[in-house]
């Protein structure tokens, strides 16, 4: 018998996933069934169980893709030599998060509901937040030591607040929806330089 190579593995486990996601954004967490993920991957009951033991695994694994994009947007400005613009990078991160609002986003916000009452879920959200909570906080230390916030303000507080107003970006987008990411990202800036 053939041995199923990494690659392999890695498409069913990302065809899966996408298969749940689709779900979930449609019809919501509780809503869905492993009968019907399995359905919608295509896949024998068998074939899904091998790469998840149930729906609270698949959800926190996409809970973690969706952290992980926006921490790599973040990390990846971090990267350059010079510290971009805080503005810029404050657009850039709103727009990235408006973009996934719709998908990844909604399901964003049943981690969060989950994991007030579910310690497994708390423990993902805590991880995957304090994740994106450092990128954050790296990226606003840099803003500050730059000059481009004032001398007197803490960087640490301000970048717990920018992380806090990124969050409530995503929630005001899903549940009120009449937010622009280009304003939004504008009056964060004039927050902090004030």
């Amino acid at each position: 018998m053939p041995r199923v190579s990494d690659e392999h593995r890695s498409a069913r486990r990302a065809g899966i996933l996408e298969a749940a996601r689709g779900l979930f954004e449609v019809n919501g967490f509780h809503a869905t069934s492993m009968d019907d993920i399995i359905a919608a991957a295509g896949m024998s009951a068998g074939g899904v169980y091998r790469y998840f033991p149930g729906k609270e695994a698949i959800i926190m694994a996409i809970a973690e893709e969706v952290v992980d994009g926006l921490t790599a947007a973040v990390t990846a400005l971090l990267g350059e030599d010079d510290v971009p613009p805080l503005g810029e990078v404050l657009r850039q991160l709103v727009v990235r998060v408006d973009a996934i609002a719709d998908g990844p986003g909604r399901l964003a916000l049943v981690v969060w509901g989950e994991a007030q009452r579910d310690p497994q879920m708390a423990r993902v959200a805590e991880n995957a937040g304090s994740r994106m909570r450092s990128a954050v906080l790296e990226l606003v230390r840099r803003a500050h030591s730059a000059g481009q916030l004032p001398a007197e303000a803490d960087p640490t507080s301000l970048g717990k607040v920018v992380f806090s107003m990124v969050g409530g970006y995503l929630l005001q987008r899903r549940i009120i929806g009449d937010v622009d990411p280009q304003r939004y990202a504008d009056a964060m800036v004039t927050l902090l330089r004030s």
